[in-house]
């Protein structure tokens, strides 16, 4: 595959035991009204979700994640997104034990109206920074807002349309 390329699938969100971000869903203005999913990531606190993906037909490019997103009533201020990956290899990873995720982010300003989205990435260079997930293997790929950072002041929820990773 070459870059640009999707090379990751997602095969299903999967909200962590504790802080997990909450589904939501946001109606659209047509008749009948759409109903997007979208995930809640609150200001006040840390929140998580992750995904189960697979990574099919990589080259060894690196990665770049996009989050889709729109704010639940702001129309100013960041939201500092990040993203970690834990590689799930082949006899090798015990997801029962601890898992130190080491994070790459992006902070994005909020879109100019609430209904509208914004579509901020992450990259990952080949390798440890995306802890050597290979060609065929599992991963979880975890998503959080960083309310503490001091790049995110955007108050209210910002939602989560949905993840995607190409090859970079």
């Amino acid at each position: 595959m070459a870059s640009g390329d999707p090379v990751v699938q997602v095969l299903r969100a999967i909200p962590p035991g504790a802080d997990a971000a909450t589904q939501d869903v946001r109606a659209g203005g047509s008749t009948p009204a759409e109903s997007v999913p979208v995930w809640d990531f609150d200001a006040s606190s840390t929140e998580y979700l992750d995904f189960l993906c697979v990574l099919q037909g990589y080259d060894g490019g690196g990665l770049t994640f996009t989050l889709p997103w729109s704010a639940s009533s702001a129309t100013s201020g960041q939201v500092r997104w990040e993203v970690a990956i834990r590689r799930i290899a082949d006899d090798a990873e015990d997801v029962d034990s601890s898992h130190s995720y080491s994070t790459n982010g992006a902070s994005d300003t909020a879109p100019s109206a609430s209904g509208e989205v914004s579509y901020p990435t992450v990259t990952f260079t080949d390798g440890a920074d995306m802890d050597s997930w290979a060609d065929t293997e599992l991963a979880i790929v975890r998503v959080m807002r960083d309310h503490d950072h001091a790049d995110d002041g955007m108050t209210g929820d910002a939602e989560l349309w949905d993840l995607w990773g190409v090859e970079s």
